[in-house]
């Protein structure tokens, strides 16, 4: 299972409860309850899962989805549901979304290959198109049937995924990686609006969203919404495409659109969390990650903004651990946190108060069994997920509290993160050879 090095093994839950905190300008217990209740998850799934058999293409072979991996999901968002968020976010990486490539060539999507001539990138399209259509169709219904309000970014696994390379250069516009055709590049904005078409547009092509801003790139993959009179969530992507690759960060008009959401949230009285997919401050936990992160830091456009208009916390995913980081009293907090689904499952759950007080609690799901045999399909033959996988049931493994811009507490592994001395680091399950088939 995900375990916190040292910790667990000399105290399990007694451990948790008694760990040290941080208190950085005292505490006042907030009264009543809150005024709004969310969930934040980024990286949930990170593997492509859905029904394929009933597909016309259906070969009989592998599929994306099975009783345990459903029993696992069930558990899980019944855990999220237990805190009745008014709001679900997460930040990114809902899929696998490697659709441009068929390692095994079963053609469930139709034919694809990673060259970029014409033919070739229509062939991608299309397939792009009809696997969104699977996938990105069952994770909204995880969340709809469950009356769960979904609020998610674009992340790099909805635009085809990363490779390794330097960080502004992990789509590149040569059409060739490492020495192999690579067509990522070129097919980014239909990925990108394939997104949208599920989850910022209606099916009859009008915005979900009101406020976004307008035209260009980002038109519907970013977005605001206000909840009530307590807090508003913008949601920003930090992939734009340019002529070289694609490159990280907020730019342009979407970061003056930025901007002006924030200060305008901010003149209502209102808390102000951004939301997107990648982390711009360090240091921070990483694991099982391609750690894509704004490659300026704090001195990025990016950061500027959020800081000089006021923005109070940045919801960001990506690394698959987690970790607060603030540089300064009444400074922009960044939780850079999240999972890879097929390892264990982490959330937290943020509460906010109508006086400007935010209470944010870490949950972990650890594993406990993951079998040895690969069983949920993935079109890329190196991201197939272990046939089976189970969890037990949610630990509180940090809090931090807020107010007007100051940390006033915070615990364990939202406490203060030193990289030379982490008690609190994921490590990887072994697997279960007992739970085979």
């Amino acid at each position: 299972m995900w375990t916190r090095r040292r910790l667990l093994a000399t105290g399990g839950a007694a451990a948790l409860a008694g760990a040290a905190g941080t208190a950085l300008s005292g505490s006042a217990a907030p009264s009543g309850p809150p005024d709004l209740t969310f969930v934040s998850m980024p990286d949930f799934l990170n593997a492509d899962v859905a029904d394929l058999s009933g597909l016309p293409t259906w070969d009989g072979g592998m599929n994306s989805h099975n009783q345990w991996w459903q029993l696992a999901i069930d558990s899980c968002l019944r855990a999220v549901g237990t805190h009745e968020p008014d709001a679900v976010f997460v930040a990114g990486d809902q899929v696998q979304g490697r659709w441009n490539i068929d390692s095994d060539d079963r053609r469930i999507f139709g034919p694809v290959s990673q060259m970029s001539d014409p033919d070739s990138l229509a062939r991608c399209r299309s397939a792009i198109t009809a696997a969104g259509s699977v996938y990105y169709a069952y994770y909204k219904r995880l969340f709809a049937e469950r009356g769960l309000r979904l609020f998610p970014a674009l992340g790099d696994h909805e635009i085809l995924d990363d490779r390794s390379g330097r960080l502004n250069r992990r789509w590149p516009s040569s059409g060739v990686h490492k020495g192999r055709p690579d067509n990522r590049y070129h097919l980014v904005d239909h990925a990108k609006s394939v997104w949208a078409d599920h989850f910022t547009r209606t099916s009859e092509g009008r915005p979900v969203h009101r406020r976004r801003p307008r035209g260009g790139q980002h038109e519907f993959t970013a977005y605001a919404e206000s909840f009530g009179s307590v807090l508003t969530l913008i949601t920003v992507d930090v992939f734009r495409r340019t002529g070289s690759g694609v490159r990280l960060g907020v730019f342009g008009d979407q970061l003056r659109w930025l901007e002006k959401q924030i200060r305008k949230a901010k003149r209502k009285g209102h808390v102000v969390v951004v939301q997107g997919h990648i982390p711009v401050l360090g240091p921070y936990r990483v694991f099982a990650s391609g750690n894509l992160h704004v490659p300026e830091g704090e001195k990025s456009g990016f950061w500027r903004v959020m800081k000089r208009a006021g923005a109070d916390f940045y919801l960001c995913g990506e690394v698959h651990d987690a970790t607060v980081v603030q540089k300064g009293s009444r400074q922009p907090v960044q939780l850079s946190h999240g999972c890879t689904y097929r390892f264990g499952f982490a959330y937290v759950v943020g509460k906010v108060w109508d006086n400007g007080r935010v209470v944010l609690e870490y949950y972990e799901m650890p594993q406990v069994s993951q079998s040895e045999e690969l069983g949920i399909w993935a079109s890329d033959e190196a991201k197939l997920a272990p046939n089976r996988i189970s969890y037990t049931d949610p630990v509180l493994r940090g809090r931090l509290e807020w107010h007007n811009g100051v940390v006033l507490t915070r615990t364990e592994k939202l406490g203060v993160y030193d990289p030379r001395n982490d008690p609190y680091a994921y490590e990887k399950p072994p697997t279960n050879p007992l739970a085979r088939g």
